[in-house]
């Protein structure tokens, strides 16, 4: 982040002081040598590549009822994210914009989406809202519905999950059975032509990753949950039939399997007409279910996790990471106030703490909204810079001696309320927000918990002191240098030779010099003070 640097001498050390003084917006991709995306491994951590580079997936999601009108609040949420440094953000694309009637696409709606996304500088996650929604079809009394009215308007023709009992689903449920033939073969369908469209018109392959669907088996009900609900299971002609085919350990293990099904017949299909990372994602699933999916369907990349609001362990996240499935936080919703307290910290536990390949905000409507809330876009701008200005070395020192990184693991203090946003304060005489800060410390292949909030670590001939940084990472670059990509902190650095520090970003892995830094030293101890987002190199 454009700032300016100076160095003064404090107590015989240098003492190097960033100030503000204008943002510095996301930049469109390079475009020499596309390749698309794809997940491979990089020193045995998954890594997302786009366009032929290791890409840090980090940004938010919109919810469904901003980014349908596709308005001046839509472009509002694209240009906060921009300048919140997002690489990417993601969209949900109902299936009823897509084909609106039976066997004619118009892609128009979802071509708006990769236009602004191109304008922005940013890549695009592309969330499908088919056929099954959070267990609807649609958003009630807004009028949106995900299937196309010729389907809803035949439901004898297109079945929808019939559950005898007590159990009734909201107005806009049920969702469509997984098990009937005729749905499943409209959604192949659909996903065909999406996938040829993308591959005939994507040419700069702004779309990096799919979304199938939207959190299968996600139970919605009119009144309170029912305490056997892995007994719930769709009792319609299609899966009494199934049903009776096997011996089923109960009917959340039937349902699981049939959409298990279902998928691999749509990942299947657009991985032979356009391949592209595709994933589902998870709705607090017990993690039985990961494996069903991804052993079912081999074009499958990854089951998501929503619900990522904190980095401490046991989490969604954590609970999510089975066979082969990747971290990845889908939707981390900005409506709960320990996400908006933990916007500083969460893309560095998806990418130090989980390896995972990034983290995006679910952001909910307002008032519960980043771009909306000056203090959170802030917060989450700052986390998001350094990651941002220096994603490929990041990326490519993962699962290596040469990464160290850290973020905080806050406790939140019992007495709260929360304000207009959702953001935690203290109701309490106290005016603590936390009770206990602990650290979380990557160092190459270790991590520890350190219950101070200050660290010493050390690179070769560097020696780092880190104090007063909810966040950052540390990257060797060479035998005697490094680069520090922090959003704020203290750091006293020593070396058996001057430290000569300049401020800049990457571009893939071209280091861009923005300004050298004069540093005063005193024996072998250089002060950093970084006081807004910075990506700094050190030589020694």
């Amino acid at each position: 982040m454009k700032g300016t640097c100076k160095a003064i001498l404090v107590g015989g050390a240098a003492l190097l002081i960033f100030g503000f003084v204008e943002s510095h917006s996301a930049e469109p991709s390079n475009r020499v040598g596309f390749q698309g995306a794809r997940i491979l491994k990089l020193h045995d951590v998954p890594t997302l590549e786009v366009d032929g580079a290791p890409f840090l997936l980090v940004g938010a999601q919109c919810d469904i009822w901003r980014s349908t009108p596709q308005d001046a609040k839509t472009v509002a949420f694209f240009d906060g994210f921009q300048a919140m440094h997002a690489t990417a953000v993601s969209v949900g694309v109902p299936w009823s914009k897509l084909e609106p009637k039976k066997d004619e696409y118009a892609f128009r709606f979802l071509d708006w989406f990769i236009d602004q996304a191109r304008q922005h500088g940013l890549k695009l996650v592309v969330n499908l809202f088919n056929s099954n929604v959070c267990g609807k079809v649609g958003e009630g009394r807004s009028g949106l519905v995900y299937p196309p009215e010729y389907i809803l308007n035949a439901p004898e023709s297109y079945q929808r999950m019939v559950l005898p009992g007590p159990c009734r689903y909201v107005s806009a449920g049920p969702p469509l059975c997984p098990n009937d033939p005729r749905t499943l073969e409209r959604e192949r369908r659909l996903c065909v032509a999406l996938a040829e469209h993308l591959a005939r018109t994507d040419l700069q392959k702004t779309v990096i990753m799919l979304q199938i669907d939207n959190e299968f088996y996600y139970q919605q009900w009119a009144g309170p949950r029912t305490q056997a609900e892995a007994e719930v299971r769709c009792h319609c002609r299609f899966c009494e039939e199934k049903w009776q085919a096997h011996s089923w350990k109960d009917g959340e293990e039937f349902m699981f399997n049939s959409f298990a099904d279902y998928l691999r017949v749509l990942t299947d299909a657009i991985t032979a007409v356009h391949p592209l990372p595709l994933y589902v994602n998870s709705p607090w699933w017990p993690p039985c279910a990961i494996p069903i999916f991804l052993n079912k369907c081999p074009n499958l990349s990854l089951v998501g996790v929503d619900g990522v609001f904190s980095p401490n362990e046991p989490n969604m996240l954590s609970r999510s990471q089975i066979g082969r499935n990747i971290p990845f936080a889908a939707e981390n919703p900005t409506e709960n106030p320990t996400t908006r307290l933990n916007l500083d910290v969460l893309p560095y536990y998806s990418l130090v703490g989980q390896q995972g390949i990034g983290n995006l905000l679910w952001e909910c409507a307002p008032p519960h909204t980043v771009v909306g809330d000056p203090e959170a876009r802030k917060r989450y701008g700052n986390a998001l810079y350094p990651l941002h200005s220096a994603q490929v070395p990041i990326a490519k020192a993962r699962g290596t001696e040469n990464l160290i990184g850290w973020y905080l693991l806050r406790e939140v203090a019992a007495n709260m309320t929360t304000d207009i946003f959702g953001n935690f304060i203290p109701a309490g005489k106290s005016g603590r927000t936390m009770v206990q800060d602990r650290l979380f410390v990557r160092e190459g292949l270790q991590s520890r918990i350190v219950k101070t909030n200050q660290f010493t670590v050390t690179l070769g001939d560097l020696r780092l002191s880190i104090s007063d940084s909810a966040a950052g990472i540390i990257v060797r670059t060479g035998p005697n240098a490094a680069i520090l990509a922090i959003p704020m902190g203290r750091i006293t650095a020593e070396a058996p030779r001057p430290i000569k520090i300049s401020e800049g970003r990457f571009k893939r892995d071209s280091w861009l010099l923005e300004r050298e830094c004069i540093v005063e030293t005193a024996g072998k101890a250089s002060i950093i003070h970084v006081r807004e987002p910075a990506v700094l190199r050190l030589l020694y």
